[in-house]
Parts: structure tokens; sequence; C-alpha cells
């Protein structure tokens, strides 16, 4: 049996390194071809699972406030720095953190370099519907997208919806000011034509207010837009949030009311949560790297350690440079 290592940044995050050791002791023993690394301050981890998983020394931190490009040229001995080292060598298999985004996204992509065909990496995540969830890519990996590179987003994001989510031939949209195929910019013109004469199941424009909608598995945008979407996502979540709870603290009929619905507030809560997401992948990259939000708890770091362990059994990057070959 072929043993799986998943390398993962015991030092990212708000909630670092807690909320790994709790993740990893619960995964621990449930998964018998899986191998656990942290890496991070060995004086800190040391004391820490040193039994059940292996550590690696990385003492330096990239904070999460530091420019990318910085990091990049003097944190050489970080966890993300020393963690993509790691998978060059082909001592793991994946890498998740939750640190500095930026950054990670900088050593995955310039330490690891593109797969084959690949012209450019793109930042994926799932975004909630009614129902379901769907994918957006790119999500800030790359602001200044060609035609070209958002057809293999297209592509790459298809392939991990049907390889890893089990999504059967998997709707792909394209992010546009209207659904006409006269609407939008030049570059999202000569990209959707590109898309409708792939092999994928291209479904056309998708318009902001049909984003939630449930019409589309697959979103493609650019990564200045894709992020501005996640962000303006995460701060409407919050404010409805805020608005329910301070609603409900306003009279006692209205805590009577919380109290009727909080079955299914928790579930509306849960759906939105990214804790159930994971993380986002980078898609394109020679190696499989999940990147956790900042403020991940234990659910979220278990789900990203499925989510890489699931990638590396579907061997989805050697699917996409196949499906990419002449693209």
């Amino acid at each position: 049996m072929m043993m799986i290592r998943i390398g993962i940044d015991a030092m990212g995050g708000d909630n670092a390194p807690g909320v790994m050791f709790d993740a990893v002791s619960e995964l621990v023993g449930t998964v018998d071809d899986v191998q656990f690394v942290l890496i991070g301050k060995k004086d800190i981890l040391e004391d820490k699972l040193s039994e059940v998983v292996e550590i690696v020394d990385a003492p330096e931190v990239i904070e999460a406030d530091e420019l990318p490009s910085i990091a990049f040229r003097s944190k050489k001995k970080s966890s993300i720095a020393i963690g993509v080292e790691l998978q060059k060598k082909g001592e793991i298999d994946a890498f998740i953190s939750a640190g500095n985004t930026g950054a990670f996204v900088a050593f995955a992509t310039l330490g690891l370099g593109r797969l084959k065909n690949v012209k450019k990496v793109g930042l994926a995540t799932f975004f909630p519907t009614k129902d379901r969830r769907f994918l957006v890519i790119d999500v800030g990996a790359n602001t200044d997208a060609k035609p070209e590179h958002l057809l293999q987003y297209g592509i790459m994001g298809s392939i991990y919806t049907e390889e890893v989510m089990k999504v059967k031939s998997p709707r792909i949209g394209i992010l546009s000011i209207g659904e006409e195929e006269i609407k939008g910019s030049n570059i999202i013109k000569e990209a959707r034509e590109l898309l409708k004469s792939a092999d994928i199941n291209f479904v056309g424009n998708i318009e902001g207010h049909m984003v939630l909608r449930d019409v589309c598995d697959v979103l493609v945008c650019d990564g200045f837009i894709g992020n501005s979407l996640l962000k303006f996502g995460e701060g409407v979540v919050t404010l409805i949030m805020e608005l329910l709870k301070e609603g409900i603290s306003n009279s006692l009929k209205a805590k009577l009311g919380g109290l009727l619905m909080r079955d299914t507030l928790y579930r509306i809560v849960k759906r939105m949560n990214y804790d159930e997401i994971g993380g986002a992948i980078i898609l394109g990259v020679k190696g499989i790297d999940i990147v956790c939000h900042g403020r991940s708890g234990k659910q979220a770091i278990k789900n990203a350690l499925q989510l890489a362990i699931e990638c590396k059994r579907r061997d989805i990057n050697h699917i996409i440079e196949q499906k990419l070959r002449g693209i």
C-alpha cells in the first residue's frame, strides 16, 4: 500500500497551531494510507503529537500582513517555504496552509512551477447556493487573465469538480454583465467562444444576480473579480448574521421567534460557513496545495486535509495535464 504524506503548515492562521493539532489528532488512525507531517517551530511542536506524526522544523513564520514578494525573497526557512520545498523534493504529496495566501500562492507557483500545458494557475474555492455548492475560479491567483487563461480555468475547474467532488458533467459558466453573447468585455467575449468550443459542458454567461441560483457548477472569472466576489460574499454573510443577532435581541417576541427558528438558523449559518468548505485549491501547480481561511477552525482544517487526500487519490494533476494537451 502506497502511503500518502500530507504536509501541514502548523504556524499559519489565527488559530495555529492549536487547530492543526486538534484536526490531525482526530484524523490520525482513521486513514491507514496517510501520514501527516507538521511543519513549524520545533520547540513549539515537539511536545504535541510527536509520537504519531512527523515534525519538520521551520524557524521562521510569514505574518499575515507581509508582502508576498518580500516573504518569497527573505523567508526561505518559513513553514510555507519549507512545505513547498518538501513537495518539490517529493517528500510530501500535498500541503495545506491557513497562512498568508499571497505568499503561499507565490511560493507554490514559483517554487513548484506549473503543470505541463498550464499557462496560468488559478485559485479555486466553493460558494454556497440554496441546496449545494459551486466552484469559483480564479479567486485571486491571477488578476490579469487572458481569454486562454479563462479557458483553462474552465477546463481545470471541470476536472476538479467532476473527479474530486463527484459532480457528473459539471456545468461551466463565465461571469459577465449579461446573459446575451454580445455582453461583456472583449476578453470575456473571446473567452466565451473558446469555452463554447471546448470539450466541457459550457452553459454560457452568468450574470451577477444569478451567481447563487444554482445555474452552474463552475464559475469562471479573473482573480480580481473573483477575489472581490469572495470578499463581498463574506461581508454580506457577516452583516446578515449581525442583523439577525441584533434583531433577535431587541424584544422578547423576537427572542422567542429566534428560539423557534434556531434549527433553521443553524442550518443556514452552517451552509455559509467557510469551515464546511475547507479551503481553496491552487489548480495548475505541480503539487496539491490547499489554501485555508486565516480564521479556519478545526473542521476547516480537517476538511482541507481530506480534500488534499482525495485530490492525490484521484491524481487530478495528471488528468489536467492530459486534458490541456494542445490547448
